[in-house]
């Protein structure tokens, strides 16, 4: 099992100075310290809120019931109905091409106000492996907008490596620090909405993550120092995988995507597991093809 020995953090006026020390896979203590600017932070940190469906109709009722006062009164007339969980979108008017003109307008509307909704939130639409919808937060977006922030960290496991080692042995590394941080058990993405998920970020500071919170901090973290490495996400019924096009050799696990061979990773824990090795459960969901799959770009 991973094992954190210590975390300590502390702030000053100019950042937040943050310390670890954990075992090593092969059982060897490592120590870790950085520090992030608090003018960064401060500046470009989000906390994810959870998704609540009645507000996100609310947004979108209040931006339907705007685009119906702007419907010209000789074409059409629009009648926006608040139901208990939902609204109705009613047309009348001079002509069935206006009344189709205008219906097609609204549901543009309707679609529009809801990505936006998602967009200012840090969500996006989710599909299953089952093709069942929901909405979970952006792990892309929030990877993408970490980088700069973590390379702090990012730059401190580089300096821990011993000369001559690769990219394999750094990952490894980052693998064995991230695993070590305490676990914060993911509940099902599509009823928790959102619920515990922390951004990379915030799973530095608060010492605390779900494995959607730490294969998206070790994404962001391998993406700060390997810029050009092709990594994917990758979605179990209730866990998260990160795969990277490193080399591998024949016993390690593999997943081939859209033509790229991926070595398989856990950064979750609490196991404490090198690259290329997964858990039982992960093995049986990935050979039942019970996932679903984002390129990290």
């Amino acid at each position: 099992m991973a094992s954190q020995r210590t975390f300590n953090k502390s702030e000053s006026n100019e950042s937040v100075d943050l310390s670890y020390e954990w075992l090593t896979h092969a059982q060897q203590p490592v120590q870790l310290s950085f520090s992030i600017p608090k003018d960064k932070l401060n500046s470009q940190f989000k906390s994810q809120k959870n998704y609540m469906p009645h507000i996100a109709q609310r947004h979108v009722y209040i931006e339907l019931m705007k685009a119906a006062q702007k419907v010209n009164p000789k074409e059409a007339r629009v009648k926006i109905t608040k139901l208990a969980r939902n609204y109705k979108i009613s047309v009348s008017g001079s002509s069935p091409e206006m009344v189709e003109k205008w219906q097609v307008n609204m549901a543009s509307k309707q679609q529009l106000a809801f990505d936006q909704y998602l967009e200012d939130n840090y969500y996006i639409r989710f599909k299953t492996h089952l093709g069942q919808e929901g909405v979970k937060p952006d792990h892309l977006r929030y990877l993408a907008e970490s980088r700069e922030l973590v390379l702090p960290a990012a730059q401190a496991i580089y300096d821990k490596m011993e000369p001559g080692s690769d990219s394999r042995d750094y990952v490894n590394l980052l693998m064995s620090w991230i695993q070590s941080i305490p676990y914060n058990e993911l509940e099902d993405r599509l009823v928790s909405n959102g619920s515990g998920y922390f951004s990379p970020v915030e799973v530095l500071t608060n010492n605390l993550g779900d494995c959607d919170s730490k294969t998206t901090l070790a994404a962001s973290l391998m993406r700060a120092l390997l810029p050009n490495l092709q990594m994917v996400l990758i979605f179990l019924p209730d866990h998260a995988l990160l795969g990277a096009n490193l080399a591998h050799r024949s016993n390690e696990q593999t997943l081939t995507i859209d033509g790229v061979n991926y070595l398989l990773m856990e950064p979750t824990g609490p196991a404490l597991m090198k690259i290329g090795s997964l858990s039982d459960k992960s093995l049986s969901d990935i050979a039942s093809g019970m996932y679903t799959s984002e390129k990290i770009p």
